[in-house]
């Protein structure tokens, strides 16, 4: 990386917040290593699975007031979400900080935003959190709502960084084509599975179609899989409460290096960063 780069930190779909393999606990532990070994300009966090709000993972996820104070005091500059961001009963005031995104193009009655800038090492970045239509259905169009802010930030960012969240593989394709030589990343997120297929497209955009998650593995992304075998084998409402995996606690990380608004590299973090804890 030369001096004039500018270099972002973004981690994937934190799942879990206190135990010895959740999410957030292990995060707190890895950030001031991870801030060492890549030496970014700023970190962003997507953390709409950090808690379960409600008694499975489908009555809700979403952010606490605690987990988002946590992880600014560990030296988090964004937190992103999606289709968990309103979820359980602090949805609206966890969105009162401007530094807490929720998808941008899911209307405008949902509580918060989904836009924001970051000045670090002297530029200006834009960061837009957007979500497919796979993941929440009435979404509002991606492309059009990208091109739209885009349009208002004009010259006013220096680069854009986007986290689209959504379940489809060829969703995120196509929006990160839609949109290559204008976004300088296009991280996708949502799905807790990390892909292999980090590059730059033509016009300098870094993209990878999911950064996978950070928390405890061992079960199906980052959840224990028996409520989930169950629903699925007998097709009726499950008694059964839903519950984190059991470890270990694994990274989902890239690192995206732009210089002069285009990305000239995108790196996936080693997942067992912080060992086996």
């Amino acid at each position: 990386m030369n001096e004039a780069s500018l270099r972002l930190l973004f981690i994937g779909d934190l799942v879990g917040d206190d135990g010895p393999h959740a999410g957030l606990a292990n995060l707190e532990r890895w950030l001031p290593s991870l801030r060492e070994r890549y030496a970014p300009h700023a970190i962003m966090v997507n953390a709409e699975n950090v808690a379960m709000n409600g008694r499975t993972p489908q009555q809700g996820c979403g952010l606490t007031p605690d987990a988002v104070e946590r992880l600014f005091a560990a030296g988090v500059d964004l937190i992103t979400g999606g289709n968990h961001s309103w979820d359980g009963p602090h949805a609206a005031a966890v969105h009162e900080d401007a530094r807490v995104l929720r998808p941008h193009n899911y209307g405008t009655r949902a509580p918060g935003t989904g836009i924001a800038t970051l000045d670090v090492a002297g530029r200006r970045v834009g960061v837009m959190n957007l979500v497919g239509r796979s993941a929440l259905p009435l979404a509002d169009h991606p492309i059009d709502v990208f091109e739209h802010v885009r349009d208002a930030w004009g010259d006013d960012v220096d680069a854009i960084f986007v986290d689209f969240h959504a379940e489809s593989v060829s969703e995120k394709q196509i929006f990160a084509w839609a949109v290559a030589g204008r976004a300088a990343a296009v991280v996708g997120t949502h799905t807790h599975v990390p892909t292999m297929d980090a590059r730059i497209l033509p016009g300098g955009t870094a993209y990878v179609t999911d950064v996978g998650m950070t928390g405890p593995d061992g079960g199906m992304q980052g959840y224990d899989p028996t409520l989930f075998v169950a629903r699925m084998r007998d097709r009726i409402p499950s008694a059964l409460d839903g519950a984190f995996a059991d470890g270990p606690a694994v990274l989902g990380a890239v690192v995206v290096d732009i210089d002069q608004g285009t990305a000239t590299a995108i790196e996936r973090c080693d997942p067992h960063f912080g060992g086996t804890a």
